[in-house]
This record gives C-alpha cells, sequence and structure tokens, in this order.
C-alpha cells in the first residue's frame, strides 16, 4: 500500500478543521483537495516538512468546488499541477466569478480572511472526471466516485483502501464517532446525500477519509453513523419546519439540536468548537429550509 499523509491546514489557527492529503509518487507528489488560500502558507509548510516543494505537486484531486476544498487549486495550476473535478465543477474553477459572488453574499467582509484570493485554474490545467473514471498517475491509481447530496457535483476519491469523502461522509473529529453534516445550501439534496451513503457502503474500503477531518479505519461504521445523523436531520426539518417558520428563529434552535447530539455523543466543548469552524451549524440550518421551502 502506498502511503497517505494528512496534512492540517491550521484553518483559523485551529487544528484539526481542514485536512489535505499527500499521497508521495517518487520524486512528485499528488494531492487530496487543495484547502483555501488563506492555508496555502501552512500547506506549502506542512509539503515541505515531508521533502516536496509545491512545484513538486503534480495532480490535485479536488472532491467539490467549495473555498475550503479547492480554493489553492489555481495556485497548485499555476505551478504546474493538473486539477481533477467533476465536469460541473470545471467551468467554475476555471471561471470563479459566480462561485466567489455567491460566498461573498454569504460571508461577506470576511471573505479575505476566511479564504484569501482564490485565482482561476488555467483551461489546459482542469480536467473533468466522469463517474468510476480512473485518474492513473504512475503506479497510483483513484477512482472518481459520483456521490452528490452536499454538493450536486461533488466526488469522492478512491484510493486502494481509502475513501476520501470531501463532505459526503460528514465532518469527524478524531477520537470521537459523532458525525457532523455539513448540509449547506443551496444544492443540499437529502434523498441524493442518502443514496451516495448506500452507495459508498456497497464498495467495502476499510479506510475512509473526510476533509474534516482525519483517516478513520472504521469506514462501515462511519459510513452508518452519518445515514443515522442524516435520518435526525431530516426528522427535525419535518417536525420543525413550517410554513411560518422564520429563518432567525430556526437557526437558533438548530444549533441548540446540534449542539444537544453532540453533548449527548460525548463532545467536549472544544471540540464542538473545532466542528464548528469545519462546520457553522447555523448554515445548516439555512440549508434545511431551502430544501424543505423547495420540496414543499
Amino acid at each position: 500500500m502506498h502511503s497517505i499523509i494528512p496534512l492540517d491546514l491550521n484553518f483559523l489557527h485551529r487544528e484539526k478543521a481542514i485536512a489535505a492529503y499527500l499521497i508521495p509518487n517518487g520524486d512528485k507528489a499528488v494531492l487530496v483537495e487543495s484547502g483555501p488560500m488563506s492555508t496555502i502558507q501552512e500547506l506549502i509548510l506542512q509539503i515541505g516538512n515531508h521533502g516536496y516543494k509545491p512545484e513538486d505537486i503534480s495532480q490535485v484531486l479536488i472532491t467539490h468546488i467549495h473555498l475550503d476544498h479547492a480554493g489553492a487549486a489555481g495556485w497548485f495550476a499555476n505551478l504546474g499541477a493538473q486539477i481533477f473535478v467533476h465536469p460541473i465543477g470545471e467551468t467554475h474553477l476555471k471561471n470563479p466569478g459566480k462561485l466567489l459572488s455567491s460566498a461573498k453574499r454569504i460571508y461577506g467582509d470576511k471573505m479575505d480572511y476566511l479564504w484569501g484570493q482564490t485565482i482561476p485554474v488555467p483551461e489546459d490545467k482542469v480536467f473533468s472526471i466522469s463517474d468510476f473514471e480512473q485518474v492513473k498517475i504512475g503506479d497510483l491509481a483513484f477512482t472518481a466516485i459520483y456521490t452528490p447530496g452536499h454538493a450536486e457535483h461533488h466526488i469522492s476519491w478512491l484510493f486502494e483502501d481509502t475513501c476520501f469523502t470531501g463532505d459526503v461522509g460528514g465532518v469527524r473529529m478524531p477520537g470521537f464517532e459523532y458525525i457532523r453534516l455539513p448540509l449547506v445550501p443551496p444544492e443540499l439534496n437529502i434523498e441524493k446525500w442518502k443514496q451516495s451513503l448506500i452507495r459508498l457502503g456497497k464498495i467495502g474500503f476499510k479506510y475512509i477519509a473526510p476533509t474534516h477531518f482525519g483517516i478513520f479505519n472504521d469506514a462501515d461504521a462511519h459510513l452508518l453513523i452519518a445515514r443515522q445523523m442524516l435520518a435526525a436531520n431530516e426528522k427535525w426539518m419535518n417536525d420543525t419546519i413550517n410554513d411560518n417558520t422564520k429563518i432567525e428563529t430556526l437557526r437558533e434552535s438548530y444549533v441548540n439540536f446540534i449542539n444537544d447530539l453532540g453533548k449527548r455523543s460525548g463532545v467536549e466543548e472544544e471540540a464542538l468548537r473545532i466542528y464548528e469552524i469545519a462546520n457553522p451549524t447555523w448554515m445548516g440550518a439555512d440549508g434545511l429550509f431551502r430544501y424543505w421551502t423547495k420540496i414543499h
């Protein structure tokens, strides 16, 4: 088996919030996820600690184009790296204006602080990938698995006995079995997410590596818990939201619901704060409200 090295990007000066994964390939290396541009100096440091320079990254495999996963893809592409992404994501990486405008509406004047300056991926450096298509890099082979639900263009990457699940596998801190799901607008689709988790479970890999955060050796149990959490969120949505619901009230109620689930799972306050950095809870309320409105 080839080695997989988790790199902690120290997002907002917090450990275990955002990971990128380094797979050495001789004098070159592959990255799964690039992280945002706001963490690029930490990523350079982490790569250097393992004997590589940024220009040694030959490929970057992206699960989806949200800025915490793909914001630095253009930077690596301008150094020569090939970027692999779902066909829908390809357009937005080459022309990120719409993506950045959408993020600006959510994050406002915190955009630069949170994500840094995202730059386009040159057209000749971005490659779209089909469902179950392989990317072969020397003796490394990565298989793209289409897993919508969190985002319509979401891919999970299977590498040997490890699956990099981006956000569709949820957010999990080392040392805990508690999983949060980033149920963010605008593309949240609970039914598609459910089917994606079932699909991943049928593949039968041992290790699961969510971007938030780390590699876990209990993939089957992890996916089962993620499905249970999805069901719990769907029930909360159906029990709580109605035609008279105000989003401001809903956010407070949802934060309490999610934090209560975490505490009942034995998650300490400091770990809950890291969960919150990796996956802001109020965005889940917005995602569920938009989804409920759309399906009703």
